[in-house]
């Protein structure tokens, strides 16, 4: 009598979820992943691997090589109402000046080693190393803006260091990265204190208020800084509220966060008034004084960040979220949203989906309207993942963390790490809407292979570019090619133990089918594991599958219907069949690509088998 062949169908939808409760997955969630690494929601269904990056400008990979060192700070696209252009500008450290010592020696000025004039715009705050050990300022050195004098001369061959402690802007044109003249005077600190020396990180804001595109740059160092495409300047308190004088009593002096709101500019996160939220008159981004209707606003505690949603201001503290709503006769009134949960990461805030999304210290949450005018929820879509996230915090500062929209994919991106960390071992997490049963829910995954410093999206002449910046000072564009920077790109989905309805009794796996839609040509290695990892349990060998050749249906343009690798209405193999081995109590099934090739996605698996005896 032949043997009964059981099978069981399981749909790539769910995400990763690592909350390792194996006999719960397999009943609820089989299609959900325990491990899913540099995959993403899929537009065709499953989970497809990720797009790679690679340099934006392989004339000009990094923000001036010669003159600059260090991150890139931040990634800024501008539309240049003059030109009608959008134009991308950059930030980065100018690079230390260097010389080697002869005996004796005190003063370094002039050239140095490497033809550059010293240069330092801000003395009292540089950075000088002597063979990497830190100096002090008037311990070990005196300093000006053209030198730096020690107080005992130095051995021969000692290697002095001297950061300058600025940064300057870039703006990027093909095939090169061009300084940006700020006006006379105008300078930019990149270190808030001597000692502590926190770095500063640069974030912008644009808007149009009646009469052009204006961006405003803040850092939590400087104070403002104001381009309507033709001049650059300081809004500073002691400014007269001219667009040939920006400022007022109201403006702050080291704001680290800027955003437009009801036709107002707002600023926070001044360390020297961390509780203030400070705003411009009516529809004028140069206006601070009161008397045309600029104002300060003291919410009570230290705000970490703060976002516009459907008609209010979301004020964020790492325990406390308020809102500010505009009213007629006091201009803006604070109302508490929760006094119990809040954001941890400043840049983790991004709008996404009609939704605010923000990590707060038991996961994502959105600030979400609900069907009661007035209200929102904050409930976590983040459950799935918070171990991950609660990991992510505990290896890494999370003052480093960027996130990006994709705004096409209704995806986000999130990356933590600096450059302790190699661009192979760097971590982020992924995160993409998915319609289910006419409902959109959150899936996550984690990245691992970009390292971002900063990052920026938008649309430019209809197209979205995704960029980000590296602690390399390189700048590269996601979404574009099949490696990570011309390294394999590594993919691995983990189904959950799957136990086929009853973990009590054995199964004897015959066949593992893969339903996938391979963009091109493909190598994928399978691999089973059983019982839970029990190491009394033996593993079969990995078995390697490939596929040949892209979906291609009679559509669409610019399409080469004799190229190499073409298969007319879809992959010459939309199902890998792989025989297996094994036995055991439950199932995981393993996929892992490593190479340089097009996307794909694996929509589902069946699992065929044959039971043995019970437990």
């Amino acid at each position: 009598m032949p043997e009964q062949v059981d099978s069981t169908k399981v749909i790539c939808v769910g995400g990763l979820n690592s909350n390792e409760n194996h006999l719960q997955l397999s009943q609820d969630l089989p299609g959900s992943a325990v491990r899913l690494v540099n995959y993403e929601v899929s537009l065709y269904g499953g989970y497809r691997r990720v797009q790679g990056y690679k340099v934006y400008d392989t004339s000009a990979p990094a923000v001036d090589p010669t003159g600059a060192d260090g991150p890139v700070q931040s990634l800024t696209f501008f539309r240049n109402d003059n030109t009608f252009l959008t134009e991308l500008y950059a930030t980065r450290a100018v690079k230390s000046f260097e010389f080697v010592a002869t005996a004796g020696q005190t003063q370094f000025s002039g050239a140095d080693d490497n033809s550059r004039t010293v240069d330092l715009p801000f003395p009292n705050d540089i950075r000088v190393t002597v063979n990497g050990v830190r100096k002090y300022l008037s311990i070990d050195f005196a300093s000006s803006t053209a030198a730096v004098v020690f107080i005992n001369g130095l051995s021969e061959g000692d290697v002095v260091k001297i950061d300058p402690a600025e940064y300057c802007f870039y703006k990027h044109s093909l095939g090169s990265w061009n300084k940006v003249t700020l006006p006379t005077g105008v300078r930019r600190k990149k270190f808030s204190g001597t000692l502590t020396q926190l770095p500063c990180k640069v974030r912008s804001v644009q808007n149009n208020f009646g009469s052009g595109n204006i961006i405003i740059f803040v850092d939590g160092v400087n104070e403002p800084l104001i381009y309507d495409a033709t001049t650059w300047s300081l809004i500073t308190v002691a400014g007269a509220g001219t667009s040939s004088d920006p400022g007022g009593a109201n403006a702050l002096v080291q704001p680290a966060l800027v955003d437009v709101f009801e036709g107002h500019v707002f600023f926070s996160g001044d360390r020297q008034n961390d509780s203030v939220l400070a705003h411009s008159a009516p529809n004028n981004p140069y206006d601070y004084t009161a008397a045309s209707g600029g104002g300060q606003l003291t919410m009570g505690f230290d705000v970490v960040q703060f976002k516009a949603f459907r008609g209010d201001l979301f004020v964020f503290g790492e325990s406390r979220i308020k809102k500010v709503s505009p009213e007629i006769t006091a201009g803006f009134v604070q109302e508490p949203v929760t006094n119990n949960i809040g954001c941890v990461a400043r840049d983790s805030v991004l709008e996404i989906g009609g939704d605010l999304v923000f990590l707060a210290p038991d996961g994502l949450r959105p600030v979400a309207g609900t069907s009661r005018i007035g209200d929102v929820e904050l409930e976590t879509i983040s459950k799935a993942i918070q171990q991950l996230l609660k990991d992510l915090g505990s290896v890494h500062d999370l003052n480093t963390l960027n996130g990006v929209v994709v705004r096409s994919k209704s995806q986000l991106r999130y990356f933590v790490g600096d450059d302790s960390t190699s661009a192979a071992e760097s971590q982020g997490i992924i995160g993409g809407l998915r319609s289910s049963d006419q409902r959109l829910g959150w899936e996550f995954g984690e990245l691992l292979g970009i390292r971002a410093s900063c990052c920026t999206s938008d649309y430019v002449n209809g197209e979205e570019f995704v960029l980000h910046g590296d602690y390399d000072g390189n700048v590269y564009r996601q979404e574009s090619g099949t490696t990570f920077n011309n390294q394999p790109i590594l993919a691995v989905y983990s189904t959950p133990f799957l136990d086929f309805g009853d973990p009590g009794v054995s199964k004897v796996l015959k066949k593992v089918d893969t339903f996938i839609r391979a963009e091109g040509p493909l190598e994928m290695n399978i691999g089973v594991t059983f019982d839970w990892n029990d190491p009394e349990t033996a593993k079969p060998p990995t078995y390697i599958e490939g596929v040949e050749g892209a979906p291609v249906v009679y559509r669409g343009i610019n399409i080469n219907y004799g190229g190499a690798g073409v298969a007319y209405g879809g992959s010459d193999k939309p199902v890998m069949h792989t025989n297996v081995q094994g036995s055991g109590y439950a199932a995981q099934i393993n996929y892992v690509s490593l190479g340089d090739f097009d996307p794909y996605s694996i929509q589902g698996l069946v699992v065929e088998y044959t039971t043995a005896g019970r437990l």
